[in-house]
């Protein structure tokens, strides 16, 4: 019994969270990544305004290379504001030149060191920048029409 009643109870929370239309005024975005036809896995998307009406978001690629984007303030897969993007994509891996550590915090003599690591950048770094992303997108309220593909060479 106490099975039916937890299962109609999440049953009920999932129906009204579909019927509850968002009051952000944000809509659903995902799309995927690819670079050189195959999907392009941990890479971060982020869409920028174009214009006033946006507002950024972002979103990491899974391994199919496929993102849904967050707002900052947002929830998970809150998506964004309707309006005109420049979206770009990073990805960069920390990497440790074996040697170098970052300076102990005052007060704390025991605590362990660590490493200095320093992030690459493993795309060109155009398709990082706001002026020189060949990537654009136009969200709208239909959130059908806001599922994009970006394809690096």
């Amino acid at each position: 019994m106490k099975y039916i009643v937890n299962s109609f109870v999440f049953l009920s929370l999932i129906i009204l969270a579909g019927c509850m239309k968002k009051s952000d005024g944000n809509t659903f975005v995902t799309g995927t990544v690819t670079k050189g036809g195959t999907p392009l896995a941990d890479a971060r998307v982020i869409f920028i305004p174009d214009d006033e009406t946006g507002e950024s978001a972002g979103g990491r690629t899974d391994t199919e290379g496929k993102f849904v984007l967050t707002t900052s303030t947002g929830n998970a897969g809150s998506g964004t504001k309707p309006g005109a993007y420049r979206v770009t994509v990073m990805k960069t891996k920390a990497e440790w030149d074996g040697k170098s550590y970052l300076p102990r915090r005052d007060g704390y003599p025991d605590e362990p060191p660590l490493k200095d690591e320093k992030f690459i950048q493993l795309l060109p770094a155009r398709y990082g920048n706001f002026a020189s992303t060949p990537f654009k997108a136009t969200v709208t309220t239909n959130k059908d029409d806001n599922v994009f593909e970006f394809a690096l060479p």
